[in-house]
């Protein structure tokens, strides 16, 4: 795992979202087609875990990335909204942080409770 820290930009794999989502914005692209075109691309290579057990962590760490960043452009849709929740409430990335130290587990599960608060509170689209 390449985390440094129980932020949501605090992990590669965020990271490379956030890097994707700003670099089809920048060409033009709507949010909700950016959406389409992330989740398209990493849930295909996700498909090569062998289990849902393996494939959870990376899958709440997009779902979570997709949310905020929906949020900041004001446009969370009911799909993303609800599967970021279900996936925070399974216990999510955690496990990623359960080799850390304890204050980072929990942080990051701090981290997750408040943005399952907020995505709750946010009234979401249907796309």
């Amino acid at each position: 795992m390449g985390a440094w820290g129980a932020g949501l930009w605090e992990d590669d794999l965020a990271c490379d979202i956030q890097d994707e989502w700003n670099d089809l914005l920048d060409g033009g692209m709507s949010p909700r087609k950016a959406t389409k075109i992330i989740l398209n691309t990493w849930l295909e290579e996700f498909e090569e875990y062998d289990d849902d057990i393996e494939r959870q962590p990376d899958e709440s760490i997009l779902y979570i990335s997709l949310a905020a960043l929906q949020l900041r452009h004001k446009g969370l849709t009911i799909g993303i909204k609800k599967r970021a929740i279900e996936l925070i409430e399974k216990g999510a990335d955690l496990e990623l942080w359960e080799d850390g130290d304890k204050e980072s587990y929990e942080e990051r599960k701090k981290f997750l409770m408040e943005f399952k608060d907020r995505l709750e509170e946010t009234r979401a689209r249907i796309f």
